[in-house]
């Protein structure tokens, strides 16, 4: 059954529910008919019994003359009739009919209780096999017994009606098999559309959709799940070919300018001075190579759910102190001033070293895109069960257009902002997935040519 199509399961326990109940409801009527065929043999028998005892009441003369006229008579079923008179002891008196070689001997109980008013029915198996249904009744005064029997073997009219309630249930039985095969054919068809559209739908072309069942079924169900899939397949490509274009172009700038340099200082002799500034270069360009393949690392890792965060009661203030003394250090060349305005006690549940990360980038985002003598402030406040991170400047901002796009991986807002950066476009891409894995939000404020504010929320530890 494992390998038999849903149509054809369907098909199988359609017609195996239907059949059952077809032949549950068969029995119970062919029993039912058999009963109520039976009850009235058992009625007519006991009718003609009584109406012997009524003979032997009135009158005893004319008692043989009237059971011979009985036995000879023939019922609508045209069956054959047995009649017997016993005494109260049990033996027999008279006996008429075609059937008369055959009888019912009762026992001394069974003739007590029939003397006590009980009517007794008996079939019995007489010769060539055939049955003999009798009724034995006793008389009023109780000093004769009367039994009558008809031969029950030529009612046909029981095994008639099983016979054509089997042709019928047969031929429903098979009627439902194409029927309900039909009607699986019929409601799966959209589903074998729904097939033949996906078939169809390749890595190239995963902006297809399936076509809506009209119907708001299951159908309707499955193909709306079906195309939000495809819609999150066709997200995933593409990132997945955007991401492996922007690194493969982010890798390929710094290998291109280290293999020239190199190329450049072996193409003739130099003095010494020359080859160290070549390694030099060499080195500051094997630095941030080294740092995308570090935050691409982190990214892969992250994607994959592979990334074990080490989550502890922190308290942020020493971590926000400590990077802001860092961005003090790194913003000193370019004269530019670093303000802490605001830093109170705030406890979260995080990994101190990706917080630091995501403090560290930002902050090295900030003096990268802010120019000489510029500024620089920093603040920590607690709200609530909510602690907030300001980092604010005022150097080049970011152009309305660049806002929401500023944390894809690779992005490069404009040339003013690149221009001057050795960064690799993957800083804000770690730092939204380490606020997301600490289940904060990061947002940003941006005017072009008048800075931006980097607001990361974060819950609080609750104590």
């Amino acid at each position: 059954m494992n390998s038999w199509t849903i149509r054809t399961k369907l098909t199988f326990w359609y017609t195996s529910i239907f059949g059952g109940a077809l032949i549950l409801f068969g029995l119970l009527t062919y029993l039912a008919f058999s009963y109520a065929n039976n009850k009235s043999v058992d009625v007519g028998l006991e009718e003609e019994a009584e109406g012997i005892a009524y003979c032997v009441r009135v009158s005893k003369d004319s008692l043989k003359d009237y059971v011979t006229c009985i036995s000879n008579e023939k019922d609508e079923r045209s069956s054959e009739k047995y009649i017997a008179i016993l005494d109260q002891t049990g033996n027999l008196q008279f006996r008429s009919g075609s059937l008369a070689n055959d009888h019912l001997p009762l026992s001394s109980d069974r003739i007590m209780e029939i003397l006590s008013g009980k009517i007794y029915f008996k079939t019995i198996r007489i010769t060539k096999g055939r049955l003999l249904r009798i009724v034995t009744v006793p008389t009023e005064d109780n000093h004769q017994l009367i039994q009558i029997g008809i031969a029950v073997n030529k009612n046909i009219a029981p095994r008639i009606f099983l016979l054509a309630l089997t042709a019928l249930g047969c031929l429903a039985i098979i009627g439902s098999w194409f029927g309900g095969w039909f009607m699986a054919k019929k409601a799966l068809r959209p589903i074998d559309c729904m097939i033949k559209e996906l078939q169809n739908i390749e890595t190239e072309h995963l902006g297809k959709r399936l076509a809506q069942h009209l119907a708001k079924d299951e159908i309707y169900e499955l193909s709306a799940v079906i195309n939000e899939m495809l819609s999150r397949l066709e997200k995933s490509f593409n990132q997945t070919r955007q991401f492996t274009a922007d690194a493969s172009h982010e890798l390929r700038t710094p290998i291109a300018i280290m293999k020239a340099g190199i190329e450049v200082a072996l193409s003739r002799q130099r003095d010494i001075r020359n080859y160290q500034q070549v390694l030099a270069n060499t080195l500051e360009d094997l630095g941030r190579l080294s740092k995308i393949i570090e935050n691409l690392f982190i990214l892969a890792k992250a994607d994959a759910g592979r990334y074990e965060i080490q989550r502890e009661r922190m308290n942020l203030c020493p971590v926000f102190a400590d990077i802001a003394e860092q961005l003090k250090l790194i913003a000193e060349p370019k004269n530019i001033s670093v303000f802490v305005e605001k830093v109170e006690n705030a406890f979260i549940e995080g990994d101190e070293l990706l917080i630091r990360m995501m403090l560290l980038n930002l902050a090295d985002n900030a003096v990268k895109y802010t120019p000489s003598h510029g500024t620089i402030i920093l603040s920590l406040s607690k709200n609530n069960a909510q602690v907030k991170i300001l980092i604010k400047d005022n150097g080049i901002g970011i152009s309305q257009k660049d806002t929401p796009h500023i944390f894809d991986r690779f992005y490069r807002a404009s040339e003013s902002r690149t221009s001057d950066s050795a960064g690799g476009g993957l800083g804000l891409s770690i730092c939204q997935w380490i606020v997301g894995s600490h289940y904060g939000t990061i947002a940003v404020e941006s005017e072009l040519n008048k800075g931006s504010t980097f607001i990361v929320t974060l819950p609080a530890y609750q104590i």
